[in-house]
C-alpha cells in the first residue's frame, strides 16, 4: 500500500516557508509576526502557550518551562522583569496586559530574540516564593 505520511509532509512544508539559517532580522521578524496572529483579529484571549512551572529565581527575573505545539519548547528559559511595550495577554493565565503593565518577558541571549521574545507574564500572577507546579 502506498500511504502518504501526514507528519512528512506537514514538516517539509514547514522547512519550505522558514528554511534553515535564518539571519537574527528575521527571526525577530518571525516573533512579531507570530504575535500579530496570536492576538486575534476579534479581540478575544489568543491560544496560550503551555508553561508547566514558574520559578522565581530574584525580585526581577523567573525562571519558565515554555511550549507551544507550534513555536517549540523551552526548559528553564530565564525571564525578566519590565513594562509592557504593547498590549497583549497574559501567557499564564490569559488576562488582556495593557501597555506599561509590570510584566517578565522572555531574556535575551547573544542579540537573538527567542520565538517567544513577544510572549508575557503579569508580574502580579508570579508566585511570589519558592517553585511553584502549575495546572
Amino acid at each position: 500500500m502506498n500511504r502518504i505520511d501526514r507528519w512528512s509532509q506537514i514538516v517539509g512544508g514547514l522547512r519550505k516557508v522558514v528554511p534553515n539559517g535564518l539571519g537574527v532580522r528575521r527571526r525577530r521578524s518571525l516573533a512579531y509576526d507570530a504575535r500579530e496572529r496570536d492576538m486575534g483579529a476579534c479581540g478575544t484571549a489568543p491560544y496560550r502557550p503551555f508553561i508547566s512551572s514558574v520559578e522565581r529565581r530574584s525580585t526581577s527575573t523567573i525562571v519558565v518551562s515554555w511550549s507551544d505545539a507550534t513555536r517549540g519548547r523551552y526548559l528553564d528559559q530565564v525571564w525578566r522583569a519590565g513594562h509592557a511595550r504593547s498590549a497583549g495577554f497574559c501567557g499564564l493565565t490569559g488576562v488582556p496586559v495593557r501597555r506599561g503593565d509590570v510584566v517578565f518577558r522572555p531574556l535575551l541571549r547573544g542579540g537573538v530574540a527567542p520565538v517567544n521574545a513577544f510572549d508575557m507574564i503579569l508580574a502580579d500572577r508570579v508566585p511570589r516564593a519558592g517553585g511553584a507546579e502549575l495546572p
